[in-house]
């Protein structure tokens, strides 16, 4: 079988079906199948098993209330209290004081551990990427990919001119990504993650070919995405080449003029080996030296029709190599407005 460089790769813990850990009762089946493997294999210590909660660096919740030096936060294993400092930053559409966030908010964030105080934090911020598909002035509804499905997605009108500068083809059949504020049922888009690429998203640029294996190491760039049915604080990665074997397709007629997964459009610009969910990998945050093995936990075919570029450390290389969880994106290091950094991936020993 070939994959986008030439090899699928195979090992004793890479399943088969399209699983996709949002559709089960969470993390404790998956740990118990880390637990059972590793007593077979005996591998590293295991990236599904969390760490304790003394450990974490990031906690997400609803404000119960929030004073320039402590924030109370209802989470899902009951209310915290956490120390705001004034270098505590905090982004709510921009850049604001943590004392002018509002009660209720949605926020997630990220503690120093020595000594323990929230560094930054984020309130009701989101994220829709993929393929417009009905277009109506600032209104618009993006498909996502086959395992997200479609968002409506409102440009703010204060806003509309700097998305358009990055993204001049609002249109259906051409790509978008955009960060905004969550609203109910919509995101309203403040600000564009990266450029539009020049094309429409049923003709990607073809990658020339090239003979050999699919290396060890992968420069490119690493992205996040919201939770939707996943547990908020999952880690784990929307990995952009799944085994076609795993059946991870859209149920129904595609829309006329582009397909019904992102995978029919190509093998994308960056040559990854095909991996299945529950595979581990290795992800490096060039920026900061920080890395984390992550299991791959759905798809994310939809960044392979991207091959732009991250600038956050220097210039990366072209293409997407992994659609972090934010948990995950914020313990590597990264700030969710920022849309992503410069990664390299890597398949563990």
């Amino acid at each position: 079988m070939q994959s986008h460089g030439g090899q699928v790769r195979r090992t004793e813990e890479f399943r088969h079906g399209c699983d996709d850990y949002a559709e089960t009762s969470p993390p404790d089946k998956y740990t118990r199948r880390s637990l059972l493997r590793g007593a077979v294999l005996n591998p590293s210590p295991d990236p599904w098993i969390r760490p304790p909660v003394r450990e974490r660096t990031v906690v997400s919740g609803q404000i119960v209330d929030v004073s320039p030096h402590v924030l109370i936060l209802q989470t899902a294993t009951g209310e915290q209290r956490l120390t705001l400092t004034p270098e505590t930053r905090a982004w709510r559409g921009t850049a604001v004081r943590p004392a002018a966030l509002r009660g209720e908010d949605h926020v997630i964030l990220r503690t120093r551990r020595h000594p323990q105080a929230v560094e930054r934090m984020w309130a009701q911020i989101g994220r829709v990427t993929g393929t417009i598909v009905e277009s109506r002035g600032r209104e618009l509804v993006v498909d996502e990919g086959p395992a997200r499905g479609r968002q409506i997605v409102l440009i703010d009108a204060g806003s509309m001119r700097q998305v358009q500068v990055r993204f001049p083809r609002i249109a259906p059949g051409y790509l978008i990504d955009v960060i905004g504020m969550r609203r109910p049922g919509y995101l309203l888009a403040l600000t564009p993650a990266t450029a539009q690429p020049p094309y429409r998203a049923v003709h990607p640029p073809v990658p020339p070919l090239v003979n050999g294996h699919v290396p060890e190491q992968v420069s490119g760039t690493a992205v996040w995405h919201e939770p939707g049915g996943e547990p908020p604080d999952l880690r784990g990665i929307a990995y952009p080449a799944l085994d076609p074997e795993t059946g991870c397709e859209r149920p129904g007629e595609p829309d006329a003029g582009r397909p019904a997964d992102p995978h029919d459009a190509g093998p994308g610009c960056v040559r990854l080996p095909y991996l299945s969910v529950g595979s581990a990998v290795q992800i490096r945050n060039e920026c900061c030296d920080a890395a984390a093995v992550l299991p791959v936990t759905s798809c994310g075919a939809a960044s392979r029709l991207f091959c732009d570029r991250c600038v956050q450390c220097g210039t990366s290389p072209r293409g997407r190599l992994a659609d972090l969880t934010m948990t995950a994106f914020i313990e590597l290091g990264g700030n969710l407005e920022d849309g992503c950094f410069n990664a390299t991936l890597s398949l563990p020993g």
